[in-house]
């Protein structure tokens, strides 16, 4: 395949594209919620899903890694030409849906901690390393998405890209717009390749854009997950606080940067959690007059386990790349009008 230039594509989705996309994520649901929990439930009914509550954490890590190898490349089939990177959405969905299945963090922080702060900050040294095995999760489910895109764009025999090429009302997904093929050293095997004439400002949009991304995400969350006052840990809360810490990153990224795909947003998720875990180890106690409790962490970032906060960033990222448009695409519209202006005058 050649070099490719920056693209940037808005679709516009009908009524049956809706419900495709519905039905590959009602599919990685189903998943993750029967043999997803069996492999990754907690020893302990009310425990949180984490590889720290687990029976055989190795186990845990190479059935998940399975289940979402199966559940990406479903998700690609059934509704990856609708819509780029739907495989990795539908693993993180899966992951969060899991997570919420499962006890908050508080369980953590009481069976392992309990209101010991030495003990709260080997914790959060652990939760960090867990969350980059999260990580690879879902950067398996990238690279299964590219390979099975990959795969069935090269066959002549995909009728459904074909009719939809030829009705003109939805543009397949190209190859060219997923995460993998950003990803170093695996865009080559995928057959895309960078034009290396490119100049050095466009190479350095995309580390800008992690960057940006996660500096932004890293003060919302501080501000959405507990407030003012510490408060209960909620699932809910939680997931809302990272997603929508996240969606607003790359929101204020895209107003300078435009990337090709969402591989540098994403970036940013696990570099934010590890960033986040390892800061709580050195973190002064926080809390007020609650700071003796065991269910109040010393650190907001301790109110979310690693799979909750890789799951739910990566959600958030995506959600935000599908609906914000790049900043080049308004200048397109607006340049053409610009120009018959200066020459009446």
């Amino acid at each position: 395949m050649n070099s490719v230039e920056h693209m940037s594509i808005r679709r516009h989705l009908r009524l049956v594209d809706k419900l495709v996309l519905l039905a590959a994520f009602a599919v990685a649901a189903t998943l993750f919620l029967s043999v997803g929990w069996m492999a990754v439930a907690p020893s302990d009914p009310q425990g949180a899903v984490s590889l720290l509550t687990h029976e055989n954490p190795a186990l845990m890590v190479v059935e998940a890694l399975a289940l979402a190898a199966v559940t990406a490349s479903l998700a690609t089939l059934i509704a990856g030409s609708r819509l780029p990177d739907v495989g990795i959405f539908a693993v993180a969905l899966g992951l969060a849906l899991t997570s919420i299945r499962g006890g908050t963090a508080t369980y953590l922080l009481i069976t392992m901690a309990d209101g010991d702060r030495g003990a709260e900050r080997m914790l959060a040294g652990q939760l960090a390393g867990e969350a980059l095995i999260w990580t690879g999760v879902i950067f398996l489910s990238m690279v299964i998405g590219g390979w099975i895109t990959r795969h069935f764009q090269n066959s002549e025999n995909n009728s459904e890209l074909g009719q939809l090429r030829a009705t003109g009302v939805l543009q397949p997904v190209h190859l060219t717009e997923l995460s993998a093929t950003e990803c170093p050293g695996v865009g080559k095997r995928l057959g895309v390749r960078t034009d290396p004439s490119q100049p050095l400002s466009v190479r350095l949009a995309g580390l800008k854009t992690t960057i940006v991304t996660g500096v932004v995400a890293l003060f919302a969350f501080n501000v959405l997950v507990s407030g003012r006052l510490p408060q209960s840990i909620k699932h809910g809360q939680v997931i809302f606080a990272v997603s929508a810490s996240f969606l607003l990153g790359v929101w204020i990224s895209k107003m300078w940067f435009a990337c090709r795909t969402a591989f540098w947003s994403l970036l940013s998720v696990p570099i934010v959690a590890v960033m986040g875990y390892s800061w709580a180890v050195s973190a002064n106690a926080t809390g007020g007059k609650y700071a003796d409790l065991a269910s109040v962490p010393m650190s907001d970032f301790l109110r979310a386990t690693p799979i909750a906060f890789i799951a739910a960033g990566t959600m958030g990222v995506l959600i935000a790349r599908w609906m914000i448009a790049d900043p080049d695409a308004s200048t397109r519209k607006s340049a053409p009008s610009k120009k018959p202006l200066h020459r009446r005058t």
